[in-house]
């Protein structure tokens, strides 16, 4: 073995002699390199190429790798999944160079290539083993650097999926609520008459709760997390509340005489957002609370806003602007809506309500839908449309904060436990709680409506999008 090495070694001084009149194998002229005895790397860069989108985005940098108990030339941040490394323009500069060399496994893989870079080299880099690097200097020692180019083994852009569990309960109750409240997971069910709790540590693992104070016919679906406590709004005209999800008081809100809370919307910049019906002319304002508890009447909700079966959601634009998004739901007059109402703050500091789809034809009308910010994205999951019925491909997801929307990928997201061989029927009205620490989305329960009538969905599942972990 040493032999041959000491060989191949030979031969490779041979050839570096035969290439000495070259000045340098770099093709960067820059008057800042310095020729000399400092055969250190300073950099490598990809090209762009056509054929290959996002190879040019690799950036490498010199690490000390534990295995190989040496440093190494690597992309910390890998490509893409799928890119293709076997034909790479490359660009190298070191302190100094007379020549250098990659050397490379063998198209037929028993042996090793020595290559000359000459700077018009395409490469396979998936052969390519280090660079060998020789000074300005001849009576200097060269550099080895081993290299390393990394690329996602799995596609980032893929949902992975599966089923926590296929039922928290079998007993009627098709209006839901689930929420992560006081480092637990609580999901809430009413058949009308009868209010029902489960509690879970992971989603995974539940338990029975027995409910005290939440009335019946409880509006489910817009209760909200707000300071501490959990809020709904309700018929009887009372917001009730509670601090731990079991223990539940009605109190009447502190606002102008003859106005009745119709319904919760969301939390914005410290503030509780909700829709009032003055009772004398039937109309319809906004108001806002700091606690709950008291209330500022507001201008009057637009004609088409939604008053029941919305899905909203509060976030913070790309600018770091706070703003919400009230999507889909049913008017006043009883009208299935296709809007998407943004509010947020104008240059003179005031909320300005702007429905995005005003005019367009692209969104269809539907109710019972949920909202998240997801990567740098607003997720949409399930509806039901005029009819009733659920729309089947009810994932939407939107790019530029709510303004237009596109179906997702059918490839990418599919809602499947691939172990179990699980997939996820079609709903509206389920639950979608976000753990932003650890990227996981969860979806809980909902229903659909068929021809043989209400099925009603007490599974829960959790997906993340593969390039979270990464």
């Amino acid at each position: 073995m040493c032999c041959k090495m000491g060989k191949y070694f030979y031969k490779l001084l041979i050839f570096v002699i035969a290439l000495s009149t070259l000045n340098s194998c770099l093709w960067n002229d820059d008057d800042d390199i310095e020729y000399s005895e400092d055969a250190n790397f300073v950099s490598l860069k990809f090209a762009a190429n056509d054929s290959i989108p996002g190879l040019e985005n690799a950036v490498f940098s010199l690490e000390y790798d534990d295995l190989l108990l040496d440093s190494v030339i690597v992309n910390l941040d890998s490509l893409p999944y799928n890119t293709r490394i076997d034909s790479v323009f490359p660009t190298f500069a070191f302190k100094s160079t007379s020549a250098c060399y990659l050397i490379m496994t063998d198209t037929l893989g028993t042996g090793l290539d020595t290559v000359p870079l000459t700077g018009k080299d395409t490469i396979d880099f998936t052969r390519v083993k280090y660079v060998l690097n020789f000074p300005s200097l001849s009576t200097a020692n060269p550099k080895k650097y081993n290299i390393k180019v990394n690329v996602h083994t799995i596609e980032g852009e893929l949902y992975l999926w599966n089923q926590l569990t296929p039922s928290v309960y079998s007993h009627s109750g098709d209006v839901q609520k689930a929420v992560f409240f006081n480092n637990k997971f609580l999901f809430f069910a009413s058949s009308g008459l009868k209010n029902y709790l489960y509690s879970s540590p992971d989603g995974e693992i539940w338990s029975n709760e027995s409910i005290v104070g939440m009335p019946t016919f409880a509006q489910l679906r817009h209760l909200v997390s707000f300071k501490d406590k959990l809020m709904l709004a309700h018929d009887d005209g009372l917001i009730y509340s509670s601090d731990d999800g079991i223990n539940w008081s009605g109190a009447n809100p502190n606002v102008a005489a003859g106005n009745s809370v119709i319904t919760i919307l969301f939390e914005l910049e410290d503030n509780l957002w909700a829709v009032y019906k003055q009772d004398a002319s039937n109309k319809y304002y906004f108001a806002t609370s700091s606690d709950g508890v008291n209330w500022q009447l507001k201008e009057e909700i637009p004609a088409n806003f939604p008053i029941v079966d919305f899905a909203s959601l509060s976030f913070k634009s790309r600018t770091n602007k706070p703003k919400a998004i009230v999507l889909g739901g049913y008017s006043k007059s009883g009208e299935i809506l296709s809007s998407v109402w943004n509010v947020q703050k104008d240059i003179s500091n005031k909320y300005v309500w702007v429905n995005f789809m005003d005019g367009k034809k692209s969104f269809e009308a539907l109710s019972g839908a949920q909202l998240i910010n997801y990567d740098n994205k607003l997720l949409m999951f399930g509806g039901q449309g005029i009819n009733g019925r659920v729309i089947e491909d009810g994932y939407r997801e939107s790019i530029d904060e709510g303004l237009s929307w596109r179906k997702t990928d059918s490839i990418y997201n599919v809602i499947k436990d691939i172990d179990k061989d699980v997939i996820y029927q079609a709903r509206s009205n389920q639950s979608v709680v976000l753990d932003d620490a650890n990227h996981f989305i969860y979806l809980f329960g909902g229903r659909s409506q068929g021809t043989s009538g209400v099925t009603t969905y007490s599974d829960v599942w959790r997906g993340k999008l593969n390039k979270m972990w990464f």
